[in-house]
């Protein structure tokens, strides 16, 4: 039976997607072609990822909405794209695996993701300026330099996940060997 959404998780949804938006317009960016890098900018997703998956994908929406905005197309493609990987992240923690396995798998996929976006539709925004060898090359510095932002923004959620678990606002424990007592709480709760 699907949990329907509370109070609560809209509001998350609302201040991680308020979160998301106000990280795409940070000044602080790395911006090579139609590549850009904007740090912390995954971080409401990853602690979305805590929650639940409709929070997920709204922060996801929020995140994508927030760079058309700001920036081109393909930045706002590659936010969305985020889906992906947050989703598999999320049954990932739901089904008890690894954190860390689960940070290489999400960075693998959420990099994957974000190079296949920008080697297909960077030569359709920048068709003057690009050959195949200089849309693959951005390819690669997309891969490369996403799979050190996932880190990264991985290691800044940790104490964000932390004091959102000391102030009791979610309910995932961090540590995996009490999520089998944390589920039995769970169950009691809906019944």
């Amino acid at each position: 039976m699907q949990k329907k959404m509370t109070t609560r998780d809209i509001t998350f949804a609302a201040i991680l997607t308020a979160i998301s938006l106000l990280l795409t317009f940070n000044p602080i960016k790395i911006t090579l072609g139609p590549f850009t890098m904007t740090p912390a900018s995954h971080v409401p997703t990853m602690v979305a990822l805590f929650i639940n998956p409709v929070v997920t994908l709204l922060t996801v929406i929020g995140s994508a909405v927030g760079f058309l905005i700001v920036t081109n197309p393909i930045v706002s493609i590659r936010a969305a794209s985020h889906i992906i990987f947050a989703l598999v992240g999320y049954k990932m923690l739901r089904s008890r695996v690894n954190v860390f396995l689960t940070v290489i798998v999400t960075g693998v996929l959420h990099a994957v993701g974000e190079m296949i976006i920008v080697f297909l539709l960077t030569p359709l925004i920048m068709p003057d300026v690009l050959t195949g060898t200089t849309a693959a090359a951005y390819a690669v510095t997309a891969l490369t330099l996403t799979l050190v932002q996932h880190g990264v923004d991985c290691v800044i959620a940790v104490p964000v996940l932390t004091a959102l678990k000391k102030a009791h606002l979610i309910r995932l424990p961090l540590t995996f060997a009490k999520l089998r007592a944390h589920d039995a709480e769970v169950s009691l709760d809906r019944a």
